[in-house]
């Protein structure tokens, strides 16, 4: 895999995607985010070919439309009518699989490689499994049954795409998802630690308390950006690895210092050229 782009140029398109985007007061938008995707594509290349994105502009104007009335009618359900606002938010979220489906099927049949298409076949059915029954047993559970639906919405979304005749195929298991989980968890823990250390030290130590104290913060943010990166960076080689597409595998070696180091940095860019960083960001 190769990355041809250029941060300049994806700036011009970025910076004209919004002034247009303003201009129509969003109509544009839809024409900004098939421009932005196909120059991605297109910079991205496997052995020399690059990718292509299919979908027109007016494709995803129909979708727009649609989530921006629905946006406004429960925005204005919430001020006046509260019930009709709860019903349709309950509606929208019994609807959220089929939405998914429907998104990952157009997202893989408008994308391309070598002139064949992407497919995804997964039935709204077992969506329903994946993004909505399961979830709900978040908080019945404490959050101890994330990894396994880290682990079931990887495999839905993996096993079910095609490319052209030939079906993906992913391998992976649910316990190294849940030793990513662990990991991180366990990571989670510090701020605790830190905090009986310094409720220790409060009546021996004051100034060093203060001191604790006052780093806290900074500590527990670095600590879930770390978290963060750790996350995505093993999930993401976790997936990776454990995919095929026939006799092709892939290999992922995502570091997640590297990657908290990126974070960090584009953060900082973007906050002192007051955004215009976010094309070499992205």
């Amino acid at each position: 895999f190769s990355f041809t782009g250029k941060g300049g140029e994806y700036f011009k398109i970025w910076i004209v995607n919004i002034f247009l985007s303003i201009l129509t007061l969003g109509i544009y938008s839809s024409w900004a985010k098939v421009r932005t995707r196909r120059w991605f594509y297109a910079h991205t290349q496997v052995d020399g070919q690059a990718f292509m994105y299919l979908a027109e502009p007016k494709q995803l104007l129909k979708g727009h439309l649609i989530a921006w009335v629905a946006f406004v009618t429960y925005a204005l359900s919430i001020q006046f009518l509260p019930l009709l606002g709860g019903a349709l938010l309950m509606v929208v979220v019994i609807a959220s699989p089929w939405l998914m489906v429907a998104s990952l099927r157009f997202n893989a049949r408008m994308s391309a490689f070598r002139g064949i298409r992407f497919d995804f076949t997964g039935s709204v059915s077992e969506a329903y499994k994946v993004y909505l029954w399961w979830p709900l047993l978040l908080l019945p559970t404490l959050g101890l049954i994330l990894p396994y639906l880290s682990f079931r919405s990887t495999e839905f979304a993996l096993n079910h795409t095609r490319y052209g005749n030939t079906s993906v195929c992913f391998d992976g298991d649910l316990k190294s998802f849940q030793k990513v989980y662990l990991k991180a968890f366990a990571w989670l823990l510090a701020p605790l630690v830190l905090g009986v250390a310094v409720y220790m030290l409060r009546e021996t130590r004051p100034v060093l308390a203060l001191v604790a104290l006052a780093v806290a913060p900074i500590a527990v943010y670095a600590l879930m950006l770390f978290v963060g990166s750790y996350l995505t960076a093993h999930l993401r080689n976790l997936t990776y690895n454990n995919t095929r597409i026939g006799p092709v595998n892939f290999e992922s070696r995502l570091h997640a210092g590297r990657l908290s180091w990126l974070f960090i940095s584009n953060v900082f860019l973007m906050a002192i050229t007051l955004g215009l960083f976010y094309p070499w960001a992205r």
